[in-house]
């Protein structure tokens, strides 16, 4: 039997959270928010506040990590 991933849904306050920090990152680097790397990101942002990382400053230092990493 395969395993699967338990995901939160994601609520209205997790999701203007979540549209916060993709703006800023993508304002702040330049990057085109329907771009592969923009994708990704937002990609990224949800899954890991489905898993648990609902703080903002979490999810900004994982956005500025990924993004210094492309």
């Amino acid at each position: 039997m395969p395993t699967q991933l338990i995901r939160n849904p994601v609520n209205p306050t997790q999701l203007t959270l979540l549209q916060e920090v993709f703006d800023d990152t993508c304002a702040e680097h330049g990057i085109e928010k329907t771009s592969p790397d923009g994708e990704a990101l937002a990609l990224i942002l949800v899954n890991s506040l489905q898993k648990g990382s609902a703080d903002k400053e979490q999810l900004e230092a994982l956005a500025g990590a990924l993004v210094q990493e492309r």
